[in-house]
This record gives C-alpha cells, sequence and structure tokens, in this order.
C-alpha cells in the first residue's frame, strides 16, 4: 500500500467499507449529513450563479461543495451511488441500500431548499444580474426533455462518482481537493444534470419568477435522479467490481 494513495483495487475495497458505514448510521445522523450535502451543493450552485458570465470560472467554482462533503461530512445521494459496491458484495442489504439513499436524497432536497429560501429572503436575488442568471438556468433545466436529462444525469454522475473516488485514493487533503476538483469542474462545463444542484436552482428560479414550469421542474429531478443512479450507482459499481473482484 502506498503512503501517499491508494491504489484502485483498495479504493474499491475502501468504497466497499464506506457503504457498511453508511447504511450503519442512525436515522437522525443521516438526515442531518444529508441536509448538510444539499446545503454545501447549493452553495456551489450559488457561486455557479454569481459567475454565470464565464464558464470556466462557473465550472471552476462549483465543486466547492463536493469539497466541503468531503472534508466536513456530509451524505450526497450522487456519491452514495457507489454504495452499490457494498450491495454487490453482499456487504449490506438491499432493504438498507434503498432505505439510506431514499433517506439522503430527502435530506438533500430539504437542505437545498433551506439554502434557496434563506438566499431569497437574504435578498440576494435584487441583484438583477444574479436573478436573471438563476431564472435563466431555471427555465433552461425545466424546458430539456426528459430523454435528454436522464442522458446528461448519466455522464454527470460519471464524473461525480469518480470525483469521490479520486478523493477517496487519496491520503492528503490537497489530494482530496484536486480529486474533487478535476471531474465536477468537467460535468459543469459540459453542461451534464445534477439532482441535487437542480433542487436548488429550479426552486430559486420559481421564486422568482412564476413562469418556470412546476411539471418541466419535476420531469426534471425525476430524470436527473434517474440519470445519476444510472451512471453512478450501476455503471461505475459493476464495471470495477467486475474488473476487481471477478
Amino acid at each position: 500500500m502506498s503512503s501517499i494513495c491508494l491504489t484502485p483495487k483498495e479504493t474499491t475495497d475502501t468504497l466497499v467499507q464506506s457503504s457498511i458505514k453508511k447504511a450503519s448510521f442512525p436515522i437522525v445522523k443521516r438526515m442531518l449529513l444529508s441536509i448538510m450535502a444539499g446545503a454545501y451543493i447549493s452553495l456551489g450552485a450559488q457561486g455557479f450563479l454569481a459567475a454565470y458570465g464565464n464558464s470556466f470560472i462557473r465550472a471552476s467554482v462549483f465543486p466547492v461543495g463536493l469539497m466541503m462533503i468531503v472534508l466536513v461530512g456530509g451524505e450526497l445521494f450522487t456519491g452514495n451511488c457507489l454504495m452499490t459496491f457494498g450491495l454487490i458484495k453482499k456487504e449490506i442489504t438491499l432493504k438498507d441500500y434503498i432505505s439510506t439513499l431514499i433517506q439522503v436524497i430527502v435530506g438533500n432536497f430539504l437542505g437545498a431548499l433551506f439554502i434557496a429560501v434563506l438566499l431569497y429572503m437574504g435578498g440576494m436575488y435584487k441583484k438583477p444580474e444574479l436573478a436573471e442568471a438563476a431564472i435563466t438556468v431555471a427555465k433552461s433545466k425545466a424546458s430539456i426533455p426528459f430523454v435528454q436529462v436522464l442522458c446528461r444525469g448519466i455522464l454527470c454522475n460519471v464524473l461525480v462518482t469518480l470525483a469521490v473516488w479520486f478523493a477517496s485514493t487519496s491520503k492528503d487533503t490537497m489530494g482530496k481537493l484536486f480529486g474533487c476538483w478535476f471531474p465536477v469542474m468537467l460535468f459543469v462545463l459540459c453542461g451534464y444534470e445534477h439532482v441535487v444542484a437542480n433542487m436548488f436552482f429550479l426552486p430559486v428560479g420559481m421564486m422568482l419568477d412564476s413562469s418556470v414550469s412546476m411539471a418541466g421542474a419535476a420531469s426534471n429531478l425525476v430524470a436527473s435522479a434517474i440519470g445519476n443512479y444510472i451512471g453512478g450507482g450501476i455503471l461505475i459499481p459493476f464495471i470495477y467490481n467486475h474488473i476487481y473482484y471477478n
């Protein structure tokens, strides 16, 4: 074992152990960690809006949310899709796996909604350029066809789960930060769909402009959640389980 980082096989072993730990959390602890993760992703998303005029800067700022989750603790639906490793290895039960993912995505939504309301009540969107950016993003996301969101969601969570993988591989803080930054920056720059970020973007847009469609927002969230799960909960775990354990 390297003193600097784990090998890919050692990292998959770590992800299996992580899934066991995540499945064993008491509900209150899991919900609190999930709410905080939703809040952190939303703070990164707000940075994205603040830097909306420059595509590279907004992509560079957004990963701060995952960095906070990795370094201080949080349960994020997209990252927790990697719990499939533990399910495949029969280290956690299907019941615990499903209940954990459901509780986490609910907590993420509550955290995202809390930050959205806090920013709105704090008058942040009285700045015309910030309000315009928020409305533009929300309208765009609510109008994307279901299948397109689904496909973008798959691509998104391939990258997000690899960011979690990179962070898990590293044994030092800087390695974890860079591990988070590169894949997440790439998915934002490319315009893929992240369900938890959209739990922030869409409510903000709906608070600012009544023309942002509730049906479109719901369609986006459902499609991005399914796509994120396929990318991070099926493709990455099943492929690498076959590579390293068969």
